[in-house]
Parts: C-alpha cells; sequence; structure tokens
C-alpha cells in the first residue's frame, strides 16, 4: 500500500476517489507556494527551503518511528544523492522565482513548472536510453515553443521565468531518479532521504541568510507551509495509485486556476494573454505526451511525482 500522512482515512479505488485526493494536493500545493511567496517578503529563499526540508521531517517523524532502521538501508546512495541534489536545486529556484525579489506571479511559475514533463522526455532518452518516437518529440518541441511564449525573449526576459524553468529541468531530473529509485524504496524512505539530504545541503545557504523566526504568526506560517508541500505530496502519490495516471494528470492542471485565483485575491497580479497561450501549448503537449506514455507502458505502478 502506498504511504500517506492520511492512512486513517478509509477510502476506494474508484477514479473518483483518485480525482479528490488530486484536487486536495492541487489546493495543498497552491497553499504550500502561496505561503512560499508571502513569506519571502521577510525571509530569504534559500532560508525557506532549509525551514521546509527540516520542518517536513518533523511532520514525518511519528511514521518513521514506526519503521525499522533496516528498511533504510541503500545500495543505490549515489542515486539518492544525485536525486536530492536536482530536486534541493528545483526547490531552490522555485522559492526564488516567485519571491518578493524576482516576482513573477505564482500562476506564470505554475505553468512554467509543467514543462518538467517536457525535460522527462529528453533525460529518459539521453541518460536512461529510452526509445523514444518521433510523435513524441514534435509533442515536446511544441511544448518548448509554449515555453518561448511565456519567457518572451524578444521583449526582455524575465529573471524569475528563467528561474523557473530551471526548476523544472531541476525537478524532471529528480523524477527521472525517482522512477528508477522506487522500485527499491518505499515513498516514505525516498521523501525521508530527500528532506534531510536537502536540508543538508540547504544549511549553508540558510546559515548566510539567517533570520530567526521572532513571533508566532511567522512560525505558524512556516510550519504550515512545510506541512502543506509534505500533504501535497502524499495526496498526489495516493491519488495516482488509485486512478489512470493520464486521466489524473488532467486533475492536476487545476493547479494552474487555482494559483491564478490566489494571485488574483491575495497578490493583486494576473498574468496576461500571452502566459494563458503559453500555458495551453505546455499543458496541450505535455497531456499528449502522457497519454502517449500510458498507452504504450505496460500495467505498473504509477510513477511518484517531486511536488514543489
Amino acid at each position: 500500500m502506498t504511504w500517506s500522512p492520511f492512512t486513517f482515512l478509509k477510502s476506494t479505488s474508484s477514479q473518483f476517489d483518485a480525482v479528490l485526493w488530486m484536487l486536495a494536493s492541487g489546493a495543498l500545493f497552491t497553499a504550500h507556494v502561496a505561503l512560499g511567496k508571502f513569506l519571502s517578503n521577510n525571509y530569504e529563499p534559500g532560508l525557506l527551503a532549509f525551514f521546509r526540508s527540516i520542518i517536513a521531517l518533523v511532520w514525518v517523524a511519528p511514521f518513521l518511528m514506526r519503521m525499522k532502521l533496516s528498511q533504510f538501508k541503500t545500495d543505490h546512495m549515489g542515486l539518492i544523492i544525485t536525486r536530492s541534489l536536482f530536486g534541493t536545486a528545483g526547490f531552490l529556484l522555485a522559492f526564488y522565482s516567485y519571491s518578493a525579489e524576482f516576482g513573477i506571479p505564482l500562476s506564470q511559475f505554475n505553468a512554467i513548472s509543467f514543462s518538467r514533463s517536457l525535460f522527462i522526455v529528453i533525460l529518459a532518452a539521453t541518460l536512461l536510453k529510452e526509445t523514444v518516437g518521433p510523435r513524441r518529440w514534435i509533442a515536446t518541441a511544441i511544448g518548448f515553443i509554449g515555453v518561448i511564449v511565456m519567457v518572451r525573449p524578444s521583449s526582455g526576459i524575465e529573471l524569475g521565468s528563467v528561474l523557473a524553468l530551471g526548476s523544472a529541468l531541476c525537478f524532471g531530473g529528480a523524477i527521472i531518479l525517482v522512477k528508477t529509485l522506487s522500485r527499491f524504496h518505499s515513498p516514505l524512505v525516498l521523501l525521508t532521504y530527500a528532506n534531510l539530504l536537502s536540508a543538508v545541503l540547504t544549511l549553508p545557504v540558510a546559515i548566510v541568510q539567517w533570520k530567526t523566526p521572532d513571533n508566532f504568526q511567522d512560525i505558524s506560517l512556516i510550519a504550515l507551509m512545510a506541512l502543506a508541500g509534505v500533504l501535497a505530496q502524499s495526496c498526489y502519490i495516493t491519488g495516482m495509485s488509485k486512478g489512470d495516471a493520464s486521466f489524473l494528470s488532467t486533475i492536476d492542471y487545476l493547479r494552474l486556476p487555482m494559483t491564478a485565483m490566489v494571485d488574483w485575491l491575495i497578490f493583486q497580479e494576473f498574468p496576461g494573454p500571452l502566459i494563458w497561450l503559453g500555458a495551453a501549448i505546455i499543458v496541450g503537449s505535455t497531456l499528449y505526451i502522457t497519454i502517449r506514455e500510458a498507452a504504450s507502458a505496460k500495467p505498473a505502478a504509477p510513477p511518484p511525482s517531486e511536488s514543489v
């Protein structure tokens, strides 16, 4: 059974049940990035990434206490460290891209983040030597046209957009490695290693940027940000384990209007028409790639996700 902090909930394996898990994942992810953007007014993104990793370990500690130490033994530490390097870089770049300093709208960051599926195609072909057919290559190329539309190099490239694109690339690399590592370790083991190593990797940045939260509100919001991130990832994995991946990927795209609503109501930002056009191109191409992969793949466990 796939691990989840919600294992006390009894649920069926119906497609409707899976949709609810995916909707919960989208809402929690939206809360996670919104809290991160709000907190970046007072705390540096590198420090927030460190807090996220440490507090995430605290939140999952009760589940870790039920496990045997032998479950954490691994013959693939090199891959685990490499995956953590990708994941940590992805989180850092994500925090910086929508921070108060660089400030792209959350919906714009979210739209660009979907390009990780495009990077996965490239990385799978180059690193894993997977066979990629011409249709998927064409869909990938079309998807990157959507990225260009959003980044708009002809009118001056936004640094926040470039950071978001770098984050998508790093998460693509992390997901490729998670797909390999999930054959040997449970999601909870991988999640624990990821947050532990991420805390170690972001510690030097956190020391340089250190600022102790000095009021209950900030402490509470930082803790909620970390909890929302952990639960979003858990809900995604649980949802994917209960339904068809190609169908559920369409539900995941609802994160885009969710974050657009947050941009409008909380941050008084709203993406322009080119952002929506680029997002539509990316979503269409990644959806086609997902459906093609689901049609050609043999029945197997659903792929884990590296959520921001």
